[in-house]
């Protein structure tokens, strides 16, 4: 756990906490020794997952705050909520996310703008929101976004979502040059597939699930937990130099043409 100290007694805030891989997130990075705020917009959602990870590892590791991140108001009530309970904050996990395969050619304009408005809208306003608040107080902190392999490949069935992550892609690079000279560092992890959240649905046939591991160089899904431990490295002081950078976690399926030969069997395509 030597390379991951950094992140012990660390405090971070994960957006999209209420269950699939925002719950996993939270949960490893407890472990790992971070007090977490999870937030999401269904309270019951979000008491799961801190009553499991209290079950646990005990109280006062995690805490629930509701949120919506569409809106500036919601996430400046998060962060001013965050602070009291953990007493200021060093890392946000930008995880929300929204994600329905559809044709391009069927997608309707309130669809491509409800997946923009979580995606890079929500990702905009909590990294400002924190990036402000550092600034203000001359204090270190550290962003890791959720991207995927898609957002600067593409990927037929989901133009609301690769367009979204592609705009969190320059977010990240543009703000992690503009604000790493004072003490704010950007940065983003791209994970493959895993077994959790929309992930399982798309992978839940056997026949496609094989056909689906047989186009991933490594062989096998993703794990959570290594997606979590990618993240607390980024967000840890072993990464202090790491600027407006995304971590590939994918067992090379990017490097493939898996990705797009998968990407036909997506039901809605």
């Amino acid at each position: 756990m030597a390379a991951l100290s950094g992140v012990d007694g660390k405090s971070v805030i994960v957006t999209g906490g209420g269950g699939g891989l925002g719950s996993a997130l939270a949960a490893e990075l407890c472990r790992l020794g971070a007090r977490v705020v999870v937030c999401g917009r269904t309270q019951a959602a979000l008491d799961e997952v801190v009553g499991t990870i209290t079950a646990e590892l005990g109280p006062n590791q995690a805490y629930a705050v509701t949120c919506d991140v569409r809106d500036p108001g919601s996430v400046h009530a998060l962060f001013d909520r965050a602070e009291d309970l953990l007493g200021g904050i060093d890392g946000l996990v930008n995880n929300a996310s929204g994600l329905f395969p559809v044709q391009a050619e069927k997608l309707s304009a309130n669809g491509f703008d409800a997946v923009l408005k979580i995606v890079l809208n929500g990702t905009w306003h909590c990294t400002s929101e924190a990036g402000r608040r550092w600034l203000a107080a001359g204090r270190k902190g550290a962003v890791v976004s959720v991207l995927t392999p898609y957002a600067w490949m593409g990927a037929p069935g989901i133009v609301h979502n690769s367009s979204a992550k592609g705009g969190v892609l320059a977010m990240t690079r543009t703000l992690g040059a503009e604000w790493a000279g004072r003490g704010v560092r950007v940065n983003a992890v791209a994970p493959g597939w895993m077994p959790v959240g929309g992930t399982d649905v798309l992978a839940g046939d056997p026949a496609v699930r094989e056909r689906l591991i047989r186009s991933i160089p490594a062989g096998r899904l993703l794990r959570p937990e290594e997606t979590a431990r990618a993240v607390a490295y980024l967000l840890s002081d072993d990464a202090d130099y790491i600027v407006g950078e995304t971590l590939t976690i994918d067992g090379g399926h990017h490097l493939s043409k898996g990705l797009y030969e998968f990407m036909d069997e997506i039901p809605g395509r």
